[in-house]
């Protein structure tokens, strides 16, 4: 009797588990799989980008890198002479071509003066092909700034990155492996643990293995040493502010923090004195001497 019982329930408990495997395979497969879609949404915007080419001060950039990939994006024209430049990272639908005519239509290019801009779509994004990675998204980055540096408007000495959300990964990776004059992130985070947990608060311990886009940021921090300018704000739905102040306590060079209060993730530019900050920050970085003394 007690043996049957046993096998009673050792069979009910073997039937619960494959039950629960059924179940939590394909929820942790749905997991690891949306990932992407919820990260990078792939933008195009031909029509912004036939606007541009009939506007003065703006060109269509494209190169191919020593990977063999080929990278398209704009940049704009802001100064006559040869002149300092903002590398420009963006969000995860954010598009180089309508990004330009947003900067046009709002009379930002005020804010940016003296310097000349530039913006390389990702992977799958714009004019490009293939499908964005951080890996991919780490390596593009210092590809764009190798090309940048090298051009005749550019003066290599003065290359400030910028980055918005998504882009904060890519712009810390670059300013941690190669010689920028400044660092410009708003609404950075630390990680893509970070990220995955302000959705679904169970990226822990083992479920960290199921985080496809780690972003390592907090790992390279340390590795930044020009001046930097983060911008966060306490209402943002998307990343986490205790994520960009993490992160702000980790890189090695003077750090600016300007913390908001009640601007949702889209709108930080839009709060009073963020641009002004901006200009602010670029005008220091144009007025320095290109050895830094």
């Amino acid at each position: 009797m007690k043996k049957l019982v046993s096998r009673t329930i050792a069979e009910r408990v073997r039937k619960a588990l494959l039950v629960a495997i059924c179940i939590i395979i394909p929820v942790f497969a749905l997991i690891y799989f949306l990932q992407n879609v919820m990260m990078f949404h792939y933008a195009r915007c031909r029509e912004s980008r036939e606007a541009l080419q009939s506007m003065q001060g703006f060109r269509e950039i494209a190169f191919t890198a020593e990977n063999g990939k080929t990278y398209h994006g704009a940049m704009y024209i802001n100064s006559e002479e040869k002149a300092p430049l903002v590398i420009y990272f963006g969000g995860n639908a954010e598009v180089s071509y309508r990004h330009m005519l947003v900067r046009e239509s709002r009379d930002q290019w005020r804010y940016f003066e003296g310097f000349n801009y530039l913006f390389v779509d990702y992977e799958g994004y714009g004019a490009n092909d293939g499908r964005p990675s951080y890996h991919n998204m780490y390596e593009q980055a210092l590809a764009v700034f190798d090309v940048a540096a090298s051009l005749p408007e550019v003066d290599s000495g003065r290359i400030v990155v910028m980055g918005f959300s998504l882009g904060t990964g890519s712009a810390v990776h670059l300013a941690a492996n190669r010689p920028v004059a400044g660092l410009i992130l708003a609404a950075p985070f630390a990680n893509g643990y970070d990220l995955c947990n302000n959705v679904v608060p169970i990226f822990h311990g083992p479920m960290k293995l199921l985080v496809r886009q780690k972003f390592p940021s907090d790992q390279f921090a340390p590795d930044v040493t020009c001046p930097a300018l983060i911008i966060a704000s306490r209402s943002d739905e998307v990343i986490p502010f205790v994520s960009s102040e993490r992160l702000s306590n980790l890189i090695s060079g003077n750090v600016e923090f300007i913390a908001l209060n009640d601007d949702g993730h889209n709108h930080l530019f839009d709060a009073e004195g963020v641009f002004d900050s901006v200009q602010s920050f670029l005008g220091d970085v144009r007025g320095a001497r290109r050895d830094g003394l």
